[in-house]
């Protein structure tokens, strides 16, 4: 498990604590409205991430002001473009932090920028509810300011690689992985649960998040007798990588991390992807209702990252709700979460103030859409 905190986040924090005080975190308690920033990759390669947040936010925002709000407060939401790039995360979360309307952040898009944030947030007391970022070791810090309601990427990775060794009997697996914080850690949790039930590793390969030719790793591929490929992958570079293997004759199952969960995975990739299995954790009961109201507004169908950003407002608005509009008063909601009932099924946070989950869904692209994998 990989709990390595990046070098530049203690001089991130040493900046965020001498610039705090150019602005106080104030208390919005006396408000009519309930601010909540959004903060993610609203421009650049990853938008449609940013997007996915923003979409899902507005429609739970929406949803509770329609029914007199939290207490009659009407939640309003605020977004911030980070462009995926930490010097900016920091920057934006600077700017959120020193705003005292605001009394809870959502965000990150990656678990890098998450870390640039962090301390700033922390320095400010706001509360940051991530959305998206998987890497474990972001609710193992001890920030209390920090909540997560998305999964971490090694229950994910782990639950694939269950389905590959032992369900589908497929031993001998490659890996492509982004060569970041979230590749390298899914990358880790996926390798040592294969191992660790009797498979191998025979192809173990990285890449830049900018890797546009992959012709180089597709004759490894070719070479290496696997029977299978897992993506640590986002939708873009998933899409190129399968498209130019396929191009290159390379017939073998392909598999994904929950992170090419999007729309825009299956409109871009086309043909290239169907058959392409991947996981999203359980739906809970009223996901369908949340999805008919989205396709109904946006004429489209929600990614999970949409339903984590909706569910993540329903936790903000409960933690109003129970315990007041404060910055301290959201956090100390937030912590006090138990079952409550959100677009992800019962949700709890566990004493990192991670949200707890036990079971995932498989999906197959089938006929150009995301659906129930049939074993």
């Amino acid at each position: 498990m990989s709990r390595r905190p990046l070098r530049w986040v203690s001089a991130l924090f040493v900046i965020a604590l001498l610039v705090a005080g150019c602005g106080s975190p104030g208390d919005a308690a006396d408000s009519d409205e309930i601010k909540i920033a959004v903060v993610g990759p609203m421009t650049g390669d990853a938008a449609q991430y940013g997007e996915d947040f923003t979409r899902g936010a507005q429609l739970a925002a929406e949803q509770i002001n329609a029914a007199d709000g939290v207490d009659g407060k009407q939640i309003t939401i605020v977004t911030f473009d980070d462009r995926n790039d930490t010097t900016e995360a920091a920057s934006v979360a600077q700017k959120i932090a020193t705003d005292s309307s605001i009394v809870a952040s959502m965000g990150h898009f990656t678990s890098s920028t998450v870390y640039a944030a962090m301390p700033i947030y922390k320095s400010n007391q706001l509360p940051l509810v991530v959305i998206s970022a998987s890497d474990p070791g972001i609710t193992e810090q001890g920030n209390e300011w920090v909540f997560r309601v998305s999964p971490t990427n090694n229950l994910g990775a782990e639950a694939m690689a269950d389905l590959i060794v032992n369900e589908l009997g497929l031993k001998k697996i490659a890996i492509f992985y982004l060569n970041t914080d979230f590749g390298k850690t899914e990358r880790e949790f996926f390798t040592a649960r294969v191992q660790a039930n009797g498979g191998e590793i025979v192809l173990d390969e990285p890449y830049q998040p900018d890797a546009k030719d992959f012709s180089s790793s597709i004759i490894k591929l070719k070479n290496a007798g696997a029977d299978a490929v897992y993506l640590s992958s986002y939708y873009n570079d998933a899409v190129l990588l399968i498209r130019q293997a396929k191009d290159a004759g390379v017939e073998i199952r392909w598999f994904t991390s929950a992170a090419v969960l999007s729309p825009q995975f299956t409109e871009i990739g086309g043909e290239a992807v169907e058959g392409v299995i991947t996981n999203r954790v359980s739906q809970g009961d009223s996901w369908d209702a949340v999805a008919e109201a989205y396709r109904a507004k946006y004429n489209d169908d929600p990614s999970p990252f949409v339903i984590y950003a909706y569910s993540a407002v329903q936790a903000v608005a409960e933690a109003a709700r129970s315990e007041g509009t404060s910055r301290e008063a959201i956090r100390d909601g937030l912590a006090k979460i138990q079952g409550l009932e959100t677009a992800l099924g019962p949700l709890t946070f566990d004493e990192n103030r991670q949200a707890v989950y036990e079971s995932f869904d498989y999906l197959e692209v089938r006929d150009g859409q995301f659906q129930l994998w049939q074993p």
